[in-house]
């Protein structure tokens, strides 16, 4: 970027990371309340599917459009980018076990299964929680001055175009959830305007009432 070029906007980043803390926080205690409880385990093994693949969509744009670029052209902690780079992997490694465990547990509700879910996420957490910290504090800074917007824009359709059409207006509510005023309007803003007024109309609704029905 010239130096006359204004920075990139990386605050949408900072919501989805509202997302990933708040509701991989929420899931431990949603699998062990559903144990036993087979109409319960469907309903959040839904959900616990699209955080898992939210996640894993995440990282994998990172991966590719994110990191690369910081690292051809931005002058970067060697040990930052090292750590960033773990705490991805370690973070994928829990969403591998949890993966192998969830297809059978949502039909059956099974509470040792439940359990070992729980507690994977539960040993997750801390990592996830300093990653998401240090992208907003050190990566995003960088991010801003060293991408074009094309390139940011990039990145935020690779994350869009994983979901399904069916479900982005509810991921838009979970992004939203958290939002002020600003931060909604800032947000709302870079969306198509049929997409606002769809959310307007029956996205919100709908987010509201299948967040109600997960969370109990």
């Amino acid at each position: 970027m010239s130096p006359s070029t204004p920075p990139v906007d990386t605050h949408e980043m900072v919501l989805i990371h509202r997302v990933l803390r708040r509701e991989f926080g929420q899931l431990p205690r949603l699998f062990r309340a559903a144990a036993g409880d087979r109409a319960r385990s469907k309903v959040i093994g839904a959900h616990a599917r699209e955080m898992l693949d939210f996640l894993h969509t995440h990282h994998t744009g990172e991966d590719e459009l994110l990191f690369p670029l910081l690292r051809e052209r931005a002058v970067l902690d060697p040990e930052l980018m090292d750590r960033m780079d773990t705490q991805h992997a370690q973070v994928d490694d829990a969403v591998t076990a949890i993966d192998a465990e969830l297809p059978a547990w949502t039909a059956s509700a099974d509470p040792t299964a439940g359990g070992r879910m729980a507690a994977v996420i539960d040993a997750m957490m801390p990592t996830l929680i300093d990653h998401l910290a240090e992208e907003e504090q050190k990566i995003l800074p960088i991010a801003s001055v060293t991408l074009t917007q094309g390139e940011w824009d990039a990145l935020g359709k690779h994350g869009m175009n994983a979901i399904p059409l069916t479900r982005r207006l509810i991921i838009l509510g979970h992004i939203t959830e958290e939002t002020d005023d600003a931060e909604r309007q800032r947000f709302m803003r870079i969306l198509p305007a049929p997409a606002r007024l769809a959310y307007k109309l029956i996205g919100h609704r709908r987010f509201t009432r299948e967040t109600a029905t997960i969370r109990g």
